[in-house]
């Protein structure tokens, strides 16, 4: 009887073991396939970060051609009784300055004119006017 006990506990053990053993090799793995995704994560991170960078920053200038009636000249700069620019700017009254003051001389109040505007970080400036 004392052999059986002795056998069926080393039985026991043997499987403790072996079970240990097969569950430290499954905690392996997924200690592995988690660091594999940990990376992965960070290099899918680092590539959004990237998107972004790229895309987050607007390039400057940008140019938006514009139409409207003039409604004031003064020096170097105008004011625009300006029609919707879809996606950009709804109708309004806006001031800018002329780039090429020049432009301005064949110009009267009242022109219907189209305009092309540079936007910058800080304003927008009329590039071109010319009566309509």
């Amino acid at each position: 009887m004392k052999a059986v006990s002795t056998f069926s506990l080393i039985i026991a053990l043997i499987a403790l073991i072996i079970g240990g053993y097969t569950q430290f090799i499954q905690i392996t793995e997924l200690q592995k396939e988690q660091k594999q995704m940990a990376e992965d994560m960070l290099k899918l991170k680092q590539e959004i970060a990237k998107s972004w960078q790229h895309s987050g920053k607007p390039e400057w200038p940008k140019y938006h051609d514009a139409t409207g009636v003039l409604k004031q000249i003064a020096g170097n700069r105008v004011i625009i009784d300006q029609d919707e620019m879809p996606g950009f700017m709804r109708a309004m009254i806006m001031s800018y300055d002329v780039e090429n003051p020049e432009q301005l001389k064949n110009l009267k109040e009242e022109d219907k004119v189209r305009l092309k505007l540079k936007e910058t970080e800080t304003n927008l400036t009329v590039v071109e006017i010319e009566k309509k």
